[in-house]
């Protein structure tokens, strides 16, 4: 357990400096794997028939796979320990809060246990008033030292399985699981940071006493529980709903996160990542479907729609994708019609929760998708160092890094284009 000594002297900024190495190294263990790649195994397959072919290519793709291994493992690190830098600043701001109330009261807070208690020689009547600053005191101290110990056993938990693995033995697949895992350690380092507990006006509190960077980073890495939190100011869930889009971000990313895995929006022998997107947006978001201006056209021939006619459910009786406008379920369509229709572009730096974003294929040399959107999730949570989580139904994943798996999709699909879209509803 972290002692109150400790969370109050800790020195968090070292550990972004010891997650930015990590990334560095990972980042150099990409290179290499690439490297070796396009430089030998690919010039072996097409120029060498010597009986040294098998072996040399069987040698440096041996080298190549153990140096995947190692950047998604070094990748797989780098979340949680910088994510715990910024879960235990936000722990501090508490405990300094808490410190600051006791002190103000009068009232002494042990160096040592964090133990608030009024001091020697007071009256029955003054230490009855100092009562309630005391417990507010030791309950902000408490919660603080709660916060930062669950981060601490959250990001040890993340590190010891990400580099106590070892390259020579794990798989590529079991590396990703592992990186998938510490992702979402990493998210719950910093929702454990929301206090627990607390009176909706401690919370209000205790939301004020925040750094403006500090709201901002828990805006975008846990929008539906900051949200739900009583005490939080209407303000900010106004700002985290984003109602003036025409939809609920809040509702989207719900939707999202209780249904990345729900087979019954599934569409028989169809890529469901869309569907899923356009289901989010609809039905947890609330955005309003568009119809077609040319009356009774079927939905399936309506380009310049956005529409479900199967209230959400994939096991409607029509051919699948009948009942949707192309624009619903299809990639490139979805993207079209969201840019043509009041959505914009943002920057990642600028992505939030409930934004829609979009893989498209670069105009590369065996790219299968080559200057094609084929790929659509949901931006579910951004972490403190920028990280974007989304959350798919295609390859049913939650909460996923989008830079910590962005090479290995690379190395299956080719060279991507990522472009983020907040869609609003101008219809």
């Amino acid at each position: 357990m972290v002692t109150f000594a400790e969370l109050r002297d800790a020195k968090p900024a070292s550990w972004t400096t010891a997650a930015d190495d990590l990334l560095a190294a990972a980042k150099q263990c990409e290179r290499i794997k690439d490297d070796i790649h396009d430089n030998g195994v690919k010039p072996l397959d097409e120029h060498w028939t010597s009986t040294a072919y098998g072996r040399a290519r069987e040698v440096l793709t041996q080298v190549a796979n153990r140096a995947e291994v190692a950047s998604i493992l070094g990748r797989a690190a780098v979340d949680p320990l910088d994510t715990l830098s910024h879960a235990v600043q936000i722990a501090q701001n508490e405990l300094r809060n808490g410190i600051d109330i006791a002190e103000g009261a009068g009232l002494t807070v042990d160096p040592v246990t964090g133990a608030v208690s009024a001091p020697a020689h007071r009256s029955r009547d003054e230490v009855a008033e100092m009562a309630k600053y005391r417990s507010d005191a030791q309950r902000l101290i408490n919660d603080a030292i709660e916060a930062a110990t669950q981060a601490d056993t959250l990001c040890l938990q993340a590190l010891s399985a990400a580099l106590g693995a070892d390259i020579t033995t794990t798989s590529i697949d079991d590396a990703k699981k592992i990186q998938a895992d510490n992702t979402k350690k990493a998210l719950e380092e910093i929702r454990d940071t929301l206090p627990d507990g607390l009176s909706a006006d401690q919370t209000a509190q205790w939301w004020n006493k925040l750094t403006p960077q500090e709201q901002f980073d828990l805006e975008r890495a846990c929008p539906v529980e900051l949200y739900d939190l009583p005490g939080i100011p209407d303000s900010v869930k106004k700002e985290l709903d984003r109602a003036d889009l025409g939809y609920s971000s809040v509702g989207t990313v719900r939707y999202a996160l209780d249904n990345w895995n729900n087979s019954r929006l599934d569409w028989v022998d169809k890529d469901n990542c869309t569907n899923f997107a356009s289901d989010a947006l609809k039905y947890g978001g609330g955005m309003p479907e568009k119809e077609s201006d040319f009356g009774l056209i079927p939905r399936h021939f309506d380009k310049n729609g956005w529409s479900d006619g199967s209230n959400g459910e994939g096991d409607d009786i029509t051919p699948p994708g009948w009942s949707h406008t192309p624009t619903w379920g299809g990639a490139q369509g979805n993207r079209d019609f969201f840019v043509k229709n009041g959505g914009q572009v943002v920057s990642p730096d600028k992505a939030k929760p409930g934004d829609v974003m979009y893989y498209e294929g670069a105009d590369t040399p065996g790219n299968p998708h080559p200057n094609e959107v084929h790929h659509t999730v949901i931006v579910t949570g951004v972490l403190p160092d920028g990280q974007i989580l989304y959350t798919q139904h295609s390859g049913d994943a939650k909460n996923y890094p989008l830079y910590g798996r962005l090479p290995e999709f690379e190395s299956d699909l080719g060279k991507q284009n990522i472009e983020i879209v907040q869609p609003k509803a101008t219809w």
